[in-house]
């Protein structure tokens, strides 16, 4: 008896093996399914499987397999370069692939300038969760550098495609950590299972947990600033921008919904979109599959990937695919399959490819129209141009590399200006003409628009520089005497008889400054009350806030050190004081000064936060201030002993996760001097569960 049973399970488990052998190898799927049936490719060219050992849409990718397979193709041929032009916060390259015919890779420095070239820009999975783009980046790179026929090779002739295989990698690799860890040997598509969902934050932001797909334009993050040169660099005349959305929808491209398209936007930009959507439809149409435009999505807001563009006389395209999210996902729609999503955005890049080498030379005319029509439009303003001036000359040196890093001429003042009943210093102060080729963005920067169309939006409807900057600013009907900006640092003179030595809150990147003081160890003091001294035969006041560097147990070396720091690194001017005496405010030694105690501060993260402001919140501190935050997730929260800690930050969330065992150590910790900053919807919570003391 027991013999028989003991065979029995040995059959079983042989049978569930075949049954498992034959429901994995289902949707098996290798290259070949994506091609072109009528194309030939060479053999001498490694394929994807090759280099990873791992076929496409088999599971996703990891970054490094994607950027490992780029460096052998374009090792393998002289149709391709792969340039590193940066590296993400966690350490990860930054690459573009291009790819053209031999000569024009030889020549590649030589392009930019090359106005007879046309110049394709295929980008992908900038949300690092959206990952069918980036997977088919390596066919779409395979396809153009192994395929070849007359047609090919007259394209790239005349054609730079620039492929930017994953635009967010810190956040991809976050992503397909997740899901794959969660894969099995067979596919679980029900939409329940681990493999279908990720950690909070998601792989959809960068390491910071910021939107790169809204950075375009403020340029806050690593990846954005690296990826902008390039852009500016090249000038694409097409920019594809390949996302996914939910799994229960189909496939969208653009043109968006017609009423919210950006006013700044020409009407032959729009018509240029339209004709290649014909292309995107013919080759989706030759698959079978199911897509929309004109719906859900619009071009408006300036630093989105597919608007940007929009904006510098390219065509910018938006692509969403359904999400197959794990790899193998049942919906209301029917199945998402991961390798499906793939073939599509292949299809969709060989299309926009296509359809721009059909449209090239009207692509290469209205670039050069784009630019020369926002001269003409700038000549018709009634003004020269705008002055801006920042609140020091650190933000001053910030706004000009800004403005720098979108090509945007400016000039420093060079004498001081009133306008508008404001005053603008020179040395902290520019000036923008309108007079100049980025016009456009420029009109958009300034853009003060109210009433649109359509009040609906799938995105913000416009970023405001003087808004959001906390600039100074007016129209300026004649252009002022400028030079070239050369922000000048503060020059911190040594003083051998100095008791101290003072910078006010508004100076440079204080906070930056007072930290960096506070972890080399040096004594620093508020000022609660108004402080004046003589400077250079100059008054100075200090105001409430104001920072105040006792000298009596700094040694002369580390003092030099210090005041050379605080003006290079934090462009802080501090002051010397020689007297404790002062005839307008406190003196020096008053005891309404505070002793300042460098802070502890915990930032609470995790399920039930906004995970967008947590991320500000923790770049802030990292890269702004260099304090180092204390992040815990809402799920460890109650282990915490918040005695250790000065500050608990709470970025806006609805703190479910907290029980009232958390709530109760909470007003205990604030009732002993702790100090929560509570954020939007946080300061509600708070209200109602923190005692006021």
């Amino acid at each position: 008896m027991i013999d028989s049973l003991l065979f029995d399970d040995v059959l079983m488990f042989r049978l569930l093996c075949l049954i498992a052998f034959f429901t994995f190898n289902a949707n098996a799927i290798v290259l070949e399914d994506y091609l072109p049936d009528d194309f030939r490719y060479q053999t001498a060219i490694p394929t994807p499987k090759a280099v990873t050992g791992v076929e496409v849409g088999e599971r996703h990718y990891r970054h490094d397999q994607i950027v490992q397979y780029m460096s052998v193709l374009a090792a393998s041929s002289p149709r391709a370069k792969l340039v590193e032009y940066g590296r993400t916060n966690e350490g990860r390259r930054l690459v573009l692939l291009f790819i053209s015919s031999e000569e024009n890779i030889k020549n590649l420095e030589q392009l930019p300038n090359d106005d007879s070239i046309l110049k394709v820009w295929n980008g992908f999975s900038v949300h690092g969760n959206e990952t069918s783009g980036a997977n088919a980046s390596v066919i779409y790179a395979y396809h153009l550098i192994a395929g070849y026929s007359d047609e090919l090779n007259q394209l790239l002739n005349e054609t730079l495609i620039i492929i930017d295989p994953v635009i967010n990698p810190d956040g991809y690799d976050r992503f397909i950590t997740d899901v794959n860890s969660m894969r099995g040997m067979i596919d679980n598509p029900d939409s329940n299972d681990a493999s279908h969902h990720e950690q909070t934050p998601n792989g959809r932001t960068n390491h910071y947990w910021f939107d790169l797909n809204r950075d375009w334009l403020l340029l806050t993050q690593t990846e954005s600033q690296h990826r902008i040169q390039q852009f500016q660099k090249w000038q694409p005349h097409v920019l594809d921008d390949h996302h996914e959305m939910g799994s229960d929808k189909t496939f969208f491209f653009q043109p968006g919904v017609p009423q919210r398209t950006n006013p700044l936007i020409p009407q032959k930009n729009i018509e240029l979109t339209n004709k290649l959507a014909q292309f995107h439809s013919k080759t989706l149409d030759e698959k079978q599959a199911l897509y929309y435009s004109r719906e859900d999505y619009d071009d408006f807001y300036p630093g989105k990937g597919s608007t940007y563009p929009d904006l510098h006389g390219s065509i910018g395209i938006l692509f969403e695919q359904a999400s197959a999210r794990g790899g193998n996902l049942q919906t209301s729609e029917g199945k998402r399959l991961l390798w499906q999503g793939i073939d599509n955005q292949f299809r969709t890049a060989v299309s926009t490819l296509q359809g721009a080498y059909a449209l090239k030379s009207e692509l290469i005319n209205y670039k050069k129209q784009f630019y020369n029509n926002a001269l003409k439009q700038a000549d018709k303003e009634n003004f020269k141009g705008y002055i801006l001036s920042a609140d020091n000359v650190y933000n001053a040196e910030k706004l000009s590399n800004f403005l720098s890093s979108h090509n945007i001429q400016y000039s420093k003042l060079k004498v001081d200006v009133s306008a508008d009943n404001k005053d603008f210093p020179a040395e902290k102060s520019i000036f923008i003409p309108v007079q100049q080729p980025q016009y456009t963005l420029i009109q958009a920067l300034f853009s003060e628009q109210k009433k649109f169309t359509d009040n609906t939006f799938y995105d913000v409807s416009a970023w405001n520089l003087v808004m959001a900057w906390g600039l100074n600013s007016a129209k300026l009907k004649t252009t002022p005497e400028t030079e070239d900006a050369n922000w000048k640092k503060p020059h911190n003179s040594y003083r051998k008889n100095a008791l101290a030595y003072a910078f006010n809150w508004d100076e440079g990147n204080s906070a930056g400054a007072l930290n960096y003081l506070q972890q080399k160890k040096v004594t620093t003091k508020a000022l609660a009350k108004e402080f004046t001294i003589k400077s250079n035969g100059h008054t100075v006041i200090f105001k409430p806030g104001a920072i105040i560097i006792p000298t009596n147990d700094i040694k002369e070396d580390e003092l030099l050190t210090l005041l050379s720091n605080l003006a290079e690194f934090f462009k802080v001017s501090a002051f010397a004081i020689t007297s404790g005496l002062n005839s307008n405010g406190v003196d020096l030694g008053s005891p309404s000064f505070t002793t300042l105690k460098s802070p502890k501060a915990l930032l609470v993260i995790g399920e039930g936060v906004n995970s967008y402001q947590a991320g500000s919140i923790w770049h802030l501190f990292d890269a702004e201030i260099g304090l180092a935050l204390t992040k815990v997730d809402t799920g460890r929260f109650a282990k915490i002993d918040l005695d250790e800690y000065s500050h608990l930050i709470m970025p806006s969330g609805n703190y479910k996760m907290l029980d009232e065992k958390s709530i109760e150590k909470m007003n205990q910790w604030v009732k002993q001097g702790g100090t929560i900053i509570s954020l939007q919807k946080s300061s509600l919570w708070v209200e109602k569960n923190i005692q006021k003391t």
